[in-house]
């Protein structure tokens, strides 16, 4: 009968063993997953956050370049406008 008591809980004790152990086969793969799923969330942000900032830079960089043509633009503007200014207030001043 001891032996039979025995066998019983050797049994009993190897199932629960078998069951911790898949229990933390499991875990332990879930664990993996979410640290390779972590790494791949973090690449893709990453990649997308360095696309948008080369985006802007070159955005910024055009919209810098196109601010200091229309500045030159405008003093090429300016003077034409003074010089014209200027032709005028001539012109008046002879006919007076």
């Amino acid at each position: 009968m001891e032996n039979y008591q025995l066998l019983k809980t050797l049994k009993i004790m190897a199932v629960l063993a078998l069951i911790f152990g898949v229990i933390g086969a499991v875990m332990y793969l879930a664990y993996g997953f979410t640290l390779v799923w972590q790494g791949m969330a973090a690449g893709i942000t990453i990649g997308f956050l360095l696309v948008l900032l080369i985006i802007l830079l070159g955005l910024s960089i055009y919209i810098w370049i196109k601010m200091l043509l229309v500045k030159r633009e405008l003093k090429r503007c300016q003077e034409e406008l003074a010089e014209i200014y200027r032709k005028k207030t001539v012109k008046v001043d002879e006919e007076s």
